[in-house]
């Protein structure tokens, strides 16, 4: 979730948690791995704003802020800073997600930072692996386990998770974890090279257990 600017400085946004996700394709449910991921990819964009008058993007925006209790409504409205130097806002700065074939999962803030950085380590030591033409090496085992352990944790933490409710003065959670539906529509154009997707919407539910 996205949590509070901390105290220190606006410009440093500092999040806590893990969403279970689904995602439907006008109106069915799809497990494929390319799909899940790009659709986090458009509701992250969503999310990060700026809204810039867009009904659609504006209602998606409040109904994530129902549920989680540090979302900026303000930030989503108006687009989250950039990091460090760069150019312009990413998106993955503040959202990753990680899609397999049962579960997937939006990390975010610094889960988001801390997966991006061991999945940067995991990419160097495959590079070099090429580049000494070996298929595998000790390093890049670690940086594997390293990268998948992180993930497992993040998953465990109850802590971490949005719930049914919370108390909009103390921001505590209460009730049964939620997961976040996202409703994808399409162009129609199934198995076609030039199929598309497009976020309609999006929705809470109770976890599956």
């Amino acid at each position: 979730m996205i949590s509070a600017l901390n105290k220190n400085s606006s410009q440093n946004p500092c999040f806590t948690s893990v969403v279970p996700v689904r995602v439907f394709v006008d109106g069915m449910e799809t497990f494929n791995q390319k799909n899940i991921r790009a659709a986090c990819r458009q509701l992250s964009a969503a999310l990060a704003g700026p809204a810039k008058n867009d009904a659609k993007k504006i209602g998606i925006i409040r109904e994530f802020a129902k549920f989680d209790p540090d979302y900026r409504l303000e930030c989503g409205y108006n687009g989250y800073p950039k990091i460090n130097n760069r150019k312009n806002m990413q998106p993955s700065d503040y959202f990753r997600c990680i899609a397999d074939n049962t579960h997937s999962y939006l990390f975010t803030g610094e889960q988001a930072k801390k997966l991006k950085e061991l999945g940067k380590a995991v990419g160097q030591e495959q590079q070099a692996c090429k580049a000494r033409k070996i298929a595998n090496s000790f390093d890049l085992q670690v940086a594997k386990r390293n990268y998948g352990f992180t993930i497992a944790n993040f998953i465990r933490s109850t802590k971490l998770r949005l719930r049914e409710t919370f108390d909009p003065l103390t921001k505590i959670k209460n009730g049964n974890p939620v997961e976040l539906n996202i409703h994808m529509s399409s162009n129609g154009k199934y198995a076609q090279s030039n199929f598309k997707m497009f976020l309609d919407n999006i929705t809470f539910s109770k976890a599956e257990a």
